[in-house]
């Protein structure tokens, strides 16, 4: 009974304390203090979880984009670019279907150049088209001064698909690569039979 006695009576004098603390006066302060902490609270509680919320969205969009996007390359010389004594020039007919192919595709792009101004042209021509505006990375657009070079390069990068216009490439890169599609040989006359079902 004492016990109880003891403990009733602190419950009173705690009592009487937060009533001589909160009066009239102090009441107003100390209810707008917990509203600014309970604020303050759910802010940075929601804050959180959005940013959460933001982080993984982005995420999956990066994910998803990347599934759909297949690895693919392509050599420029003989599909998209021609060279003659004034230069290089677009091959107009080949222009709309690597346009959808970049578009479609994280391509791979591999010129044959002897010098910086070679590079310099192709890059030009490529931004002429606005194949960087559909997709083209400039980063992905390569060099190589022989055509063995671009074979290397085409079995380091392994694509899925490599678009190629040389038989000898060609024929270098079977069983190197998934997939080689000759443009200009019999099952893919030309670059849009051979860049058809890349969206699917």
């Amino acid at each position: 009974s004492s016990l109880l006695t003891g403990r009733a009576r602190s419950q009173a004098m705690a009592s009487n304390l937060f009533a001589e603390y909160l009066n009239k006066r102090t009441a107003p302060y100390f209810i707008w203090t917990v509203v600014a902490l309970a604020c303050a609270l759910y802010f940075l509680l929601s804050r959180s979880w959005g940013r959460q919320s933001c982080s993984e969205g982005y995420r999956g969009a990066d994910k998803a984009a990347s599934r759909k996007r297949v690895p693919v390359s392509l050599c420029l010389d003989g599909l998209i670019l021609t060279k003659d004594s004034s230069g290089c020039r677009l091959i107009e007919a080949a222009v709309g279907p690597f346009l959808e192919i970049c578009a479609a595709c994280e391509a791979f792009t591999i010129a044959l150049v002897q010098d910086d101004d070679q590079e310099e042209s192709v890059r030009q021509l490529l931004q002429s088209i606005g194949a960087f505006d559909v997709g083209l990375r400039r980063h992905r657009v390569m060099f190589s001064s022989t055509s063995e070079g671009r074979v290397s390069m085409v079995r380091q990068l392994q694509p899925k698909i490599h678009f190629e216009a040389l038989e000898s490439v060609s024929e270098a890169l079977a069983g190197k690569v998934p997939e080689v599609r000759l443009v200009g040989s019999e099952p893919w006359p030309t670059l849009r039979e051979a860049a058809q079902g890349l969206g699917a």
